[in-house]
């Protein structure tokens, strides 16, 4: 994925508000990012390229909880987000 690329995800898929979000875990990132490669016919990066992108364009230092990377005050949002959420809690259809 092209950095224009990467930066469109964060935009369209990410929000940021440190006060009041606790934050989304690697696993949650990397399948919000996956549902969006699919929803805009884009080929995956590997986790490594998308986290050092992230990064870069959101400032945002993850942390280590539970053995999981979590992103602090990110949250998801869009089109994207509510294909994640509904292909991984299919109890929810």
């Amino acid at each position: 994925m092209s950095v224009p690329n990467c930066s469109r995800f964060l935009v369209e898929c990410i929000t940021c508000c440190p006060d009041k979000q606790p934050g989304l875990r690697e696993d949650e990132v990397y399948g919000l990012y996956l549902s969006w490669c699919f929803l805009n016919g884009e080929e995956p990066i590997a986790s490594a390229s998308l986290w050092i992108a992230m990064r870069r364009q959101t400032r945002v230092e993850p942390y280590v909880r539970g053995g999981q990377l979590v992103w602090p005050g990110l949250s998801m949002t869009g089109p994207a987000a509510l294909d994640y959420i509904l292909s991984s809690q299919p109890s929810l259809v």
